[in-house]
């Protein structure tokens, strides 16, 4: 077996972004302070369509409907910081019952980024806490539906 030298490269400038649209002009803004950023998953239902002569006695799927992904973070907390100020707004309209959708971006960073995916989604909690002594943190819930087909914000 040949041996081959690993082409991973380190974590870093990975990138989130919400997209806020009012008269059909998206405002992004670029949540900082993000330690781990896991990207939502999206896994479809397997739908059974096992029938009497399906193949070797196997059952067989299909895969079904996406289900709405849950995608939830720790990252520092900027007090008057627009992207935190952005997120905890958000998680506001929310509690009251009137989530506001919105674009949110995942991007692996750089000028050129190896994966940038965008969602429609909305906050659903934005929730500060801390220990004496150490750095602020606030934990971060968002809803995630469909990925978009495009996205508009322009990568400096």
């Amino acid at each position: 077996m040949a041996e081959v030298a690993s082409q991973a490269d380190i974590a870093y400038q990975y990138e989130m972004w919400i997209g806020r649209t009012v008269d059909e002009t998206t405002t992004w803004t670029q949540i900082l302070g993000v330690e781990d950023l896991p990207f939502p998953e999206q896994v479809p239902d397997d739908i059974d369509v096992t029938h009497q002569q399906s193949p070797g006695r196997t059952r067989e799927t299909k895969p079904g409907m996406l289900a709405a992904a849950d995608a939830s973070f720790a990252k520092q907390f900027w007090s008057g910081h627009a992207g935190d100020t952005l997120l905890d707004e958000l998680a506001a309209l929310s509690a009251a019952g009137t989530p506001e959708d919105v674009l949110i971006e995942f991007n692996t960073g750089g000028d050129t980024p190896a994966i940038r995916r965008t969602f429609r989604g909305y906050v659903n909690h934005f929730t500060p806490g801390g220990t004496v002594g150490e750095k602020a943190m606030v934990n971060v819930a968002l809803k995630i539906f469909e990925l978009q087909a495009t996205n508009d914000r322009v990568i400096s």
